[in-house]
């Protein structure tokens, strides 16, 4: 062989072994694909999921995660519609099992539990301490989530409603689009008084609880988490389904005064 082809020869293998080629010798794992989850959540869990939706993201760090919040009957009639969230967390059951219902849930877990709770502003003087005194002439607006829709305002007007008192409270209703708007409308002074999860009023600065629904009234207050069926194949929306019912989720949940259920030490605090 000829001191030419020798070099051609060198050369061609050298090439063949350097950094960025296809040879067999210096092939490089292929980069993980970036998971991209996104998570439907009722807006009264804003502050816990977003925490537990941190956590997740820094230990899958190919994972990025969104979070739209809003009313659980809002979400689920754009889930019915087609959007393609990956998880949806709603604050009653009806909409899940309507989801359900039309083979769009693939699994689905009782996550957390919640109350409600009748709250005024912080520098309020209103003296409320049962439901009867929404009766009073002082108090001409009272925030709920839409009682139709809004889980918040449906168990509101259930509660009212076992005590009597929703006819004559309801034309002071003040409906909002969720609850974290329902209690805008009592921090701003929009309205005097307003029904809330007691979540919510927990997080407030602005306001002040009056008191306290008996649970027997509102009915259980259970938030279903739903891995969605356009979901099921994805590893890390399961990663994620799952990491939502870990006691670390449990801790962050309970700390914002959710009951986490299913898990010890569920009770409310």
């Amino acid at each position: 062989m000829s001191r030419f082809f020798r070099m051609t020869y060198a050369l061609a293998v050298l090439a063949a072994l350097a950094p960025g080629q296809t040879g067999r010798a210096i092939a490089q794992p292929p980069a993980s694909e970036p998971e991209d989850l996104l998570v439907f959540a009722a807006a009264s869990t804003k502050d816990a999921v977003d925490e537990v939706l941190r956590s997740f993201a820094e230990s899958r760090p190919n994972a990025s995660v969104r979070a739209s919040y809003g009313s659980s009957a809002a979400l689920a009639q754009q889930l019915q519609l087609g959007a393609e969230a990956d998880l949806f967390l709603s604050a009653n059951q009806r909409w899940v099992d309507a989801l359900e219902e039309k083979g769009h849930v693939a699994s689905r877990h009782d996550l957390l539990g919640n109350r409600l709770a009748a709250i005024v502003p912080a520098d309020s003087k209103l003296k409320l301490t049962a439901p009867e005194d929404l009766l009073s002439d002082r108090v001409q607006r009272i925030a709920i989530g839409q009682p139709d829709s809004v889980p918040a305002g449906i168990y509101a007007r259930q509660a009212l409603t076992r005590l009597g008192l929703w006819e004559r409270l309801k034309p002071k209703a003040v409906g909002s689009a969720d609850v974290r708007q329902a209690l805008a409308f009592v921090e701003t002074g929009a309205a005097e008084a307003g029904i809330v999860y007691s979540t919510d009023a927990a997080i407030s600065k602005r306001v002040k609880v009056a008191f306290a629904l008996d649970e027997k009234l509102s009915g259980p207050i259970v938030y279903p988490l739903a891995l969605m069926k356009q979901a099921r194949d994805k590893p890390a929306a399961t990663a994620l389904y799952e990491a939502f019912q870990s006691d670390k989720a449990a801790k962050v949940f309970r700390r914002y005064g959710f009951s986490a259920r299913g898990l010890a030490s569920d009770d409310m605090p």
